[in-house]
């Protein structure tokens, strides 16, 4: 019987197995959209291939004149950890030895943050940006309870760091409340490990902990509803004291369809109306956080990035089981003091309307701005293999829409993991 833990995990990548079903089909045809409409193309480019490491095939690097990568980013291949600067070849920062997910930058550009994951676990990481010694926040390592039910344990997962805006504390996903935290909520949370991932905050530079001590440490974020996965991808809102959007994922009343949206949240909120929000059932969840795209399961957004200004969001948006798109829109300001009055609520779906289609495709993921707010890095599939990819975009001064100018540009060829983040810094 497959254990719980690794039920975690299916759960939190379970749509990204769906569509790589998907690039099993021949069909690149083009959809409509909102905004002008665009597609991926193939880019033959100039590619010098580097070895990246006895059990990888290297990683090819388009050398092209054409472009110019602006400061530096950061990937994984082979889950190794990578970054790639305007000399446009990849430098290995971690050892081959740790499997390393989704880096995150310091705002002063100091420090690392990243996921070592293991078989049954994972950690919380940090090291110096150039690479260095790797230190341990918070480590999810843990033992089985043999004696008790099937799959009781205190292993715990963690992903998907990110800075808060005054780099003091470091926010990040987990299930550390899944041993029946809230059991006094009854139904299932009394009687199922609740793994779905929900929002935390630690402070940063603290010495290690275990999850076990940081269950009534970590400050909570944003809250889950029970059983689609929980949430992902958390993303501040730069120019704000700590607005941030991230995919939410939960079921319609029913229980049957997918509901996946962008929410808006202050990441305070929880902290300053302590017993006020919790977790919630099959799309009841009680979380102070707005949203910002339509609770419908024929418009399933995602994986928010916020423009460099804080202004617009890019995010990727489920066009149907063998298409996705990458889309921006604007974002208002005054959202999130008051989530659940009802016309905020109304208000804060309009720019949604807005959105502008950059780039489409079988899979298209995980869109990351460069410093400037000239061109997105995303990943997409093409020659059987996950690459980063480049647009160049530009801003109607008059709209504030965002196209696309030109063909969109291949960055690598060889393939880099797509169940790992980008993180781009100047």
């Amino acid at each position: 019987m497959l254990r719980k833990c690794s039920i975690l995990m299916k759960k939190q990548q379970h749509w990204f197995a769906l569509l790589l079903l998907a690039l099993l089909s021949l069909s690149m045809q083009s959809c409509l959209g909102l905004g002008s409409s665009s597609s991926s193309s193939s880019n033959t480019g100039n590619f010098k291939t580097t070895n990246t490491g006895p059990s990888q095939k290297g990683l090819g690097v388009n050398q092209s004149s054409q472009f110019k990568l602006q400061g530096k980013l950061y990937f994984t291949q082979g889950h190794r950890l990578y970054v790639l600067d305007d000399t446009r070849t990849p430098h290995a920062l971690t050892p081959t030895s740790l499997s390393v997910y989704d880096p995150a930058i310091s705002p002063d550009g100091k420090w690392i943050a990243f996921i070592a994951r293991y078989p049954d676990y994972s950690d919380l990481d940090y090291m110096p940006v150039g690479g260095g010694q790797i230190n341990t926040i918070v480590t999810g390592k843990g033992d089985y309870y043999p004696n008790q039910s099937v799959g009781a344990n205190n292993y715990y997962w963690f992903s998907q760091p990110t800075w808060t805006p005054d780099g003091k504390n470091i926010t990040f996903l987990s299930d550390l409340q899944k041993q029946y935290y809230w059991s006094s909520l009854g139904g299932v949370f009394k009687n199922a490990y609740f793994v779905d991932l929900q929002i935390f905050s630690l402070p940063f530079g603290q010495a290690t902990i275990t999850a076990t001590q940081a269950i009534n440490i970590a400050q909570p974020v944003a809250y889950a509803d029970f059983g689609d996965g929980g949430d992902s991808y958390p993303n501040y809102r730069p120019g704000t004291t700590g607005e941030i959007a991230y995919s939410h994922f939960t079921y319609d009343t029913n229980g049957t369809d997918e509901i996946v949206q962008v929410y808006l949240e202050n990441s305070n909120a929880i902290a300053q109306h302590p017993g006020l929000y919790h977790p919630g059932v099959e799309g009841s969840g009680l979380d102070p956080a707005v949203a910002l795209t339509p609770h419908d399961t024929t418009q399933q957004s995602m994986e928010p990035a916020f423009s460099p200004d804080g202004n617009t969001l890019a995010y990727v948006k489920r066009i149907d089981a063998t298409h996705m798109a990458l889309y921006t829109m604007p974002v208002l300001n005054g959202l999130t003091a008051d989530p659940n009055n009802p016309a905020i609520i109304k208000q804060a779906l309009v720019p949604f309307q807005q959105s502008s289609l950059i780039v489409e495709g079988q899979y298209v993921s995980l869109p990351i701005w460069s410093p400037d707010g000239k061109q997105i890095a995303y990943l997409t599939y093409s020659n059987n293999e996950l690459d980063i990819w480049l647009a160049d975009v530009t801003q109607n001064p008059k709209t504030g829409t965002y196209t696309m100018k030109g063909s969109p540009v291949q960055l690598t060829a060889g393939g880099v993991d797509g169940d790992s983040r980008l993180f781009w810094t100047a």
